[in-house]
């Protein structure tokens, strides 16, 4: 995740998850999915789970103490590379760098559907409040990209379990580098859908809303970002003509930094301009530099036109004015409207004991690049509440503080694999 994020949900009472009680699981004949409604496969996924919490626990432990940062994710990816190849997944590994990809293919046809979950950590050299910190010195997983992991393991688990009564295709996306923005294109560069590409993907963030709630958007949840440069040059005022720069760009904006707060209507434009100016690489000059923030495709294309318009019509004696406009820097997210529709209604259906929020914007001031899977196939991602007001933990991202509970973890794997369920099914 990329900047910090602010408390998203209120002082709502936590809801804790109980796993379902273990029972012992009666033998189930040879049968295809669509014999079985996705209930029954649900349930017996949960029973499995519900066995195998303690080990998640401890997977997710010991990714917490050794978190790799972007483009170091090694040790992480080896990890999961085993123990994909243990439950019978084919694995592909170093696909954008240390990228991994689990595919488990059914044994009747039906739809491909994939679960995205980013592996690197971030630098920070605060104290670890957990006590199964980071041993690695000045780096830690305040971002939740461990407890991701863990759930993409824990749906292998649950589907391999299942593998003689599924109808479709699993694909499992293990992404480095999600923290520099570069490596959900990295892997799309290096041909992860090459060969399948999936009907639909799913994914979850952290975030400070409490255990036993999920949060979603249809449309723009995650603002995308793109990046603005403008060099000035020439003979005449450089430093009046950048404060007409910075000015045109601010005056594109519909809400500023300060006044977004944690959410910002649909159709928002966010223009965050780098502070000081610098000399240009080549010859005298000055470079203005900044990003703009947009909740959607659309809106994206809109700010672009209207920026680079805007900056195209300036006439400052003396100065000639280049402008560079990257406007896919962040692709962010934005969510189907049919398959948010959807996992909403398998969650509600399967796993009732969820909280499912609305987030009733898009969130302005951080980006993800999940969007660039979704550019290319449907895509929803939720929001994971890690906080516990109980114990006093917040999961707030990127804060020294972070801590995300446990107990999430089965929480997030029974609500994606509700919502990938219902699309196996063929809906």
């Amino acid at each position: 995740m990329i900047s910090l994020i602010r408390q998203l949900a209120g002082t709502k009472p936590v809801v804790v998850f109980f796993a379902a009680s273990v029972v012992a699981t009666a033998a189930v004949r040879p049968a295809l999915a669509q014999d079985l409604a996705p209930l029954e496969l649900f349930n017996r996924m949960s029973d499995l789970l519900a066995e195998a919490e303690q080990d998640l626990i401890a997977i997710r432990h010991d990714l917490h103490q050794h978190p790799e940062v972007s483009g170091a994710e090694e040790r992480t990816s080896s990890v999961i590379a085993t123990r994909l190849g243990e439950l019978g997944f084919e694995v592909r590994t170093g696909v954008g760098g240390y990228g991994v990809v689990g595919v488990l293919r059914g044994t009747a046809s039906g739809p491909t559907v994939a679960f995205r979950a980013d592996m690197d950590a971030v630098p920070s050299s605060s104290p670890d409040p957990v006590p199964y910190r980071s041993v690695v010195p000045g780096v830690r997983h305040i971002c939740g990209h461990d407890v991701h992991t863990t759930i993409g393991l824990a749906i292998a688990e649950s589907f391999a379990s299942i593998r003689e009564e599924l109808a479709g295709t699993v694909m499992l996306v293990f992404q480095p580098a999600e923290e520099r923005g570069t490596g959900a294109k990295a892997m799309l560069a290096d041909g992860v859908f090459a060969e399948l590409t999936p009907d639909a993907i799913f994914a979850l963030h952290t975030a400070p809303y409490n255990v036993g709630q999920v949060a979603t958007a249809v449309g723009g949840m995650m603002a995308g970002r793109a990046f603005v440069r403008v060099t000035i040059r020439g003979d005449g005022d450089l430093a009046a003509a950048a404060t007409t720069v910075r000015q045109t760009i601010e005056s594109k904006g519909s809400v500023s930094p300060r006044s977004a707060g944690q959410v910002a209507p649909k159709g928002f434009v966010l223009t965050q301009l780098f502070p000081g100016t610098a000399r240009a690489t080549s010859g005298d000059g000055r470079v203005v530099r900044g990003q703009v923030m947009t909740a959607g495709p659309v809106d994206r294309a809109r700010a672009k036109n209207d920026i680079v318009a805007a900056l195209e019509v300036l006439e400052i004696p003396g100065v000639a004015i280049e402008t560079e406009y990257d406007e896919h820097f962040m692709e962010g997210v934005t969510n189907d409207t049919s398959l948010v529709d959807l996992a909403n209604a398998a969650i509600r259906n399967n796993a009732p004991e969820i909280d499912i929020q609305e987030v009733p914007g898009a969130v302005p001031m951080f980006s993800e690049d999940f969007g660039s899977f979704q550019a290319l196939t449907p895509g929803v991602m939720y929001f994971l509440g890690v906080s516990n007001p109980e114990t006093g933990t917040v999961g707030m991202p990127h804060s020294p503080n972070y801590v995300a509970d446990d107990a999430a973890i089965l929480v997030g794997t029974r609500a994606i694999l509700a919502a990938m369920l219902a699309r196996l099914a063929g809906n």
